[in-house]
């Protein structure tokens, strides 16, 4: 998943840790677009074909399509043949690995399009329809290691896959788990410190992975409407939700919607956030700024 992962267990159940650890890699196998063997690689490489996945990746697929009505389209995890184009066609981890590719796909075809029999395990996938699990590959990993940490005895954890991550359970402090928000100017602050009971926290940045194409910084957040790289006014959102993935979903969207708007967006799905523009403004939803988070400028 090209991020680091972080667990945090409380009162863990015998090998919570190592389990959290093997659960994660497996997810990555088989869901990154850099390994040729994952399911995502080959449903991307074998258009139209009918595929037998995991029910991990039914899971994963299903969520996708939720995501993107849920959003309006504004999340949109077709894009992956214009993320190769604007040049995040290879892993950034060092390892050279490529990308999967995808030819063009129909007129009007998304990802409603993609059929999914769940009682089968069997998935169909449009020409020209290149998946990209992206953020929400991330936060959904989170929610189904911690609630697979906390079914199986642990009692309390944290998941966090490349800064999107899950919370439930006991938590290690009387005031909740504590989530530093990074100041997106700047990897070595944080803009604020959350206190949660449980949920998902995601931040969608187009600060971070960042790289320059012919002379010009490109960022891994694309439009879909564009289908390029954004050009919001915006530097980052923070999104707190029920979940790893939602939080993350919605991260984008907002991010996408610019400064005006965001907040509007965060409040028209009940949702609580953090936006920050590209100068330096930080604005939060009313509910952060009752609990005592001050907003203030960060560049």
């Amino acid at each position: 998943m090209t991020a680091h992962a972080h667990v945090i267990l409380v009162d863990p159940a015998p090998g919570a840790e190592a389990y959290a650890r093997s659960r994660l890699e497996q997810l990555e196998r088989r869901w990154s677009r850099f390994l040729p063997g994952s399911e995502i690689s080959r449903l991307n490489t074998s258009p139209q074909a009918f595929m037998i996945v995991s029910p991990d990746t039914v899971d994963l697929l299903a969520t996708m399509k939720h995501a993107w009505r849920l959003t309006g389209g504004r999340y949109d995890p077709t894009m992956l043949r214009a993320i190769n184009a604007a040049g995040y066609s290879k892993s950034r981890d060092g390892s050279g690995r490529v990308s999967t590719r995808t030819g063009f796909r129909g007129r009007g075809s998304t990802i409603a399009d993609v059929a999914i029999d769940p009682a089968t395990a069997a998935v169909v996938v449009p020409a020209g329809i290149g998946l990209d699990p992206g953020g929400i590959g991330k936060g959904l990993a989170a929610d189904l290691v911690v609630t697979e940490l906390l079914a199986g005895g642990t009692g309390g954890a944290l998941v966090s896959v490349g800064g999107d991550l899950a919370a439930a359970g006991d938590p290690p402090t009387a005031e909740g788990w504590q989530v530093a928000v990074e100041d997106p100017f700047d990897a070595r602050g944080h803009l604020v410190t959350l206190a949660l009971d449980a949920g998902g926290v995601a931040t969608s940045s187009t600060l971070s992975r960042t790289w320059v194409q012919d002379g010009r910084r490109r960022h891994h957040v694309i439009d879909p409407a564009t289908q390029t790289c954004a050009t919001t006014d915006l530097a980052a959102v923070t999104v707190i939700a029920r979940a790893g993935w939602e939080a993350e979903v919605h991260a984008t969207a907002a991010l996408l919607t610019g400064a005006e708007r965001a907040l509007d967006y965060l409040d028209d799905h009940d949702l609580d956030g953090i936006v920050t523009t590209l100068d330096g403004r930080t604005c939060m939803s009313p509910a952060l700024r009752g609990a005592g988070v001050t907003e203030r400028s960060v560049a």
